[in-house]
């Protein structure tokens, strides 16, 4: 469908004259973002991916339509020009969650995190139930083969990649047979509809309160995985009473889940998520050369180590990951 456009072709093609471009910061995938100005107009948010896209049909097209539907506060979409793989967004300002509570460590945390849970529940609920059996997010799972193929990327890119370690051929089978079996647990559990990446970076702050981004992937998983992108958050230090504080809140939105189920499940899909946050980490900085996610990777790995230590299901395999994972210095 042709390659990458520039945001100064979309601008001559689609908006006045005099308007202009601001790159903004992008995030781990291939997109990037700019700030349209346009003369006495609001600014947009231009999403510009590699290539030229369908957009009939597309994820994000009926990802957007279903969240907006359901009440999950997602940006408008300004406009779209599928021959550019460009999308105009309403522009959400600056600040994410994640900025918000680094900027301002009085701010009410709990009010902020019950909002984002009350989001969750939502997702989980209405944006469940009424999703049609068509939907691209109902064809998509949060499966043992998706959960697999992280677990063996962060071997890959963390592992052998960022650490630049060598594992034994014994060493490398029992990394493989506690991939498998973690993937297989958290495929056996029901599903729900996630976001897929719920955690403080994709939620902006406004006036408004907070708004969703980054919903593209929304698919089906279980009912831990937002929580726990959300909670255990690589971006943030977030004391373990407080996290359970989000558990319990959470648990009073979805009644119907058996607690002691919830939470075991939550510890499981926690660490699941932790270990392919480093192996994204990883690749980033070792074969991308970002070094930006550098900083993410000792509070990832520390949240790893401690869910292994509080569960003796990890005891067989947690030598493994202190001698590859954990050891190294400076972190």
């Amino acid at each position: 469908m042709g390659g990458r456009v520039s945001p100064e072709r979309i601008l001559r093609d689609h908006f006045p004259s005099g308007s202009s471009a601001v790159p903004l910061k992008g995030d781990a995938s291939t997109r990037r973002f700019f700030r349209i100005q346009v003369p006495q107009s609001p600014s947009s948010i231009l999403m510009l991916y590699p290539e030229a896209f369908v957009w009939e049909g597309s994820a994000l097209q009926g990802n957007h339509r279903h969240l907006e539907a359901v009440g999950v506060p997602v940006p408008r979409i300004e406009g779209v020009f599928p021959e550019h793989g460009a999308v105009l967004l309403e522009d959400l300002g600056d600040t994410t969650l994640q900025m918000a509570l680094d900027r301002n460590p009085s701010i009410d945390r709990t009010a902020l995190y019950q909002e984002a849970i009350q989001i969750i529940a939502m997702l989980q609920e209405r944006g469940t139930r009424d999703l049609p059996s068509g939907a691209v997010a109902r064809q998509s799972a949060l499966d043992e083969a998706k959960f697999l193929w992280e677990l063996e990327h962060f071997y890959e890119h963390f592992v052998l990649g960022y650490r630049q370690a060598r594992p034994a051929t014994e060493e490398k089978l029992l990394f493989s047979s506690f991939f498998c079996w973690l993937a297989a647990s958290l495929d056996s559990v029901p599903r729900y509809l996630c976001h897929r990446d719920f955690q403080s970076r994709n939620l902006m702050l406004t006036p408004g309160g907070l708004r969703v981004i980054d919903y593209q992937d929304a698919r089906m998983g279980p009912a831990s995985y937002d929580l726990a992108s959300l909670l255990r958050d690589s971006s943030l230090d977030l004391e373990e009473g407080f996290r359970e504080e989000g558990i319990r809140y959470f648990l009073s939105r979805r009644r119907e889940l058996v607690p002691e189920e919830f939470r075991e499940e939550f510890g499981r899909q926690a660490l699941q998520r932790n270990i392919k946050d480093l192996g994204t980490f990883g690749r980033q900085v070792h074969l991308l050369g970002n070094e930006g996610y550098r900083q993410y990777i000792p509070r990832t790995v520390r949240m790893v180590r401690e869910a292994m230590l509080r569960d003796q299901r990890y005891h067989t395999v947690f030598p493994l990951f202190e001698k590859y994972v954990f050891t190294p210095s400076g972190e």
